[in-house]
């Protein structure tokens, strides 16, 4: 049995938000731009999984780190525009 991360419904589908709690204000691109970094996810994940048997924690460390910098990153500059 394959078990693989694009199997089942996208998580980025527009019926997967309910109404209410969708954004009023998102434009197109940044929809768009949204949906291509759930993608760039996916693909992430599953070359994760694919080279499990090669995949240290200190790559993890290293691509947690990067993640929780680019976190950062997105809370300062949107703290900026408050």
């Amino acid at each position: 049995m394959e078990c693989g991360f694009a199997e089942g419904p996208s998580l980025l589908q527009e019926d997967a938000v309910p109404d209410e709690k969708k954004p009023e204000n998102v434009s197109r691109d940044v929809a768009d731009e949204l949906r291509q970094l759930g993608q760039s996810f996916s693909g992430l994940g599953r070359t994760l999984f694919r080279e499990g048997g090669v995949v240290t924690a200190e790559l993890l460390r290293s691509l947690r780190g990067i993640v929780d910098r680019a976190r950062e990153e997105i809370e300062r500059l949107t703290a900026e525009k408050k």
